[in-house]
């Protein structure tokens, strides 16, 4: 394979901790390693919405949701709030932000699923 160092370490460092010793150091990886495990938590309580959308969903809703433990508990919210104390950024912060990036790509990524699935 063709890639480069520099996609290899992004790549690696997003599960710091987890499954990986490599340590985020860029902004984008900083920002892959926050979010990885917010957007399995913000597409739980996606799913718990009557309208299965991101696209009415706020950053408060985000933050009771991250209070419940029970609540998509395999999504460790530890690991959240180390990424967003590496970005300097506060947790209300991460959510909006992270809903908004969510937003963007939400009709997209509805279409790649669409077709794998028919």
């Amino acid at each position: 394979m063709n890639a480069s160092d520099a996609l290899v370490h992004a790549v690696c460092s997003h599960a710091y901790g987890i499954c990986s010793d490599v340590e985020p150091t860029h902004q984008m990886e900083k920002v892959m390693f926050a979010v990885d495990e917010l957007t399995g938590l913000i597409g739980a309580g996606v799913l718990m919405r009557p309208s299965k959308t991101v696209m009415d969903m706020e950053a408060d809703s985000v933050k009771r949701k991250f209070k419940d433990k029970h609540f998509a508990a395999g999504c460790s919210r530890d690991i959240i709030r180390t990424g967003a104390e590496r970005l300097g950024w506060e947790l209300n912060d991460l959510f909006a932000k992270t809903i908004l990036a969510m937003r963007d790509c939400e009709a997209s990524v509805r279409s790649e699923l669409a077709a794998l699935e028919g």
